[in-house]
């Protein structure tokens, strides 16, 4: 069974290699691994291109930069897989990470299985702990929205899953997204699933390092996760009213991002302030209900308090964790 392997590259000449070297030495040999440069001004096009000489699973696209959004449409547009999945170019798997979430998929007859995944930071992997993990089969559109909302395994991200082909029909990245291109899209595929089976092995490793998009994230871009999950709630009202309080718990969970994020840039004073008020007054209660830790509770609690105050108390444990690290 052919799986699509989609990897969109930009500027990631010290990473790619091991990428690829991971993909392809897969147990799961039936892949085509489709290589997206999207504009790259390091060695990267020309890295694609020499591995696309040694293997003739890979398939090389050259585009003009546009997002990582614009390089996984093409590779969507590109892919000729019964299955897709995403790999970030700077991350790597294991060698059974194909076959672990294909096996999941067909033993269960699922249109998404995801997997755990380790992250590599500063040499060092380690797994990633999650809050609530639930894994198993999750049948019916409300029971698969449901994990999703919930147990944090099935999480936005579209690396460290497998997804059935048809799920893309009618579905693409928003174009031109740099920023929550997964958070916009990663609903909707969810809301396209009869079923979905978590996998508890981490068999995807996340890499941490000074490039990472996560660190390029401006205060003026946090403010469009809210957008985003306001769209997700009018989804939950049209067609899950019974997990609208979820969806809500997850609007506040978007605003404690945006105020930590103004809080990283020491912006006390910015215009959308009594716009994250409302929402603190609306939706807290949902939240505080939710699954996250407590940090993050406490953390609203004083942002709906005070926001300046939440901003300040962030910036000051921020500067004490990054001292003793």
């Amino acid at each position: 069974m052919l799986v699509s392997v989609i990897i969109p590259v930009f500027n990631v000449e010290d990473y790619l290699p091991s990428c690829l070297d991971s993909v392809l030495s897969q147990t799961h040999r039936e892949i085509e691994v489709i290589l997206i440069d999207d504009g790259s001004t390091d060695s990267s096009g020309k890295i694609c291109d020499e591995y696309a000489l040694k293997d003739s699973r890979i398939k090389v696209i050259h585009k003009a930069n546009s997002g990582v959004a614009d390089a996984r449409n093409a590779g969507i547009d590109a892919a000729s897989g019964d299955y897709i999945a995403f790999i970030d170019s700077d991350d790597y798997t294991d060698q059974d990470y194909i076959g672990y979430l294909l096996g999941l998929c067909t033993a269960n007859s699922s249109d998404l299985a995801c997997c755990s995944h380790r992250v590599l930071n500063s040499g060092k992997e380690s797994n990633y702990r999650f809050r609530k993990t639930d894994p198993g089969k999750y049948t019916g559109k409300s029971d698969v929205m449901k994990a999703f909302l919930t147990t944090r395994l099935l999480s936005v991200s579209v690396w460290g899953k497998l997804f059935k082909r048809k799920l893309f029909d009618n579905i693409r990245f928003p174009a031109g997204k740099t920023f929550y291109e997964d958070d916009s899209t990663m609903y909707r595929l969810v809301s396209e699933s009869g079923s979905a089976v978590l996998g508890a092995e981490p068999k995807y490793v996340y890499r941490l390092h000074g490039e990472s998009l996560i660190h390029k994230n401006t205060p003026d871009e946090s403010l469009k996760l809210i957008d985003i999950m306001e769209d997700q709630l009018r989804l939950m009202e049209e067609h899950y009213p019974e997990l609208v309080p979820y969806g809500k718990a997850n609007i506040i969970m978007a605003v404690n991002h945006c105020v930590m994020k103004h809080a990283e840039y020491g912006l006390f004073h910015f215009g959308s302030k009594n716009r994250l008020k409302k929402y603190y007054r609306e939706y807290e209660k949902f939240f505080l209900k939710g699954i996250s830790y407590m940090p993050a509770k406490l953390f609203s609690v004083t942002a709906y308090i005070s926001i300046p105050f939440a901003m300040r108390i962030y910036r000051l444990l921020h500067r004490v964790y990054r001292a003793e690290v």
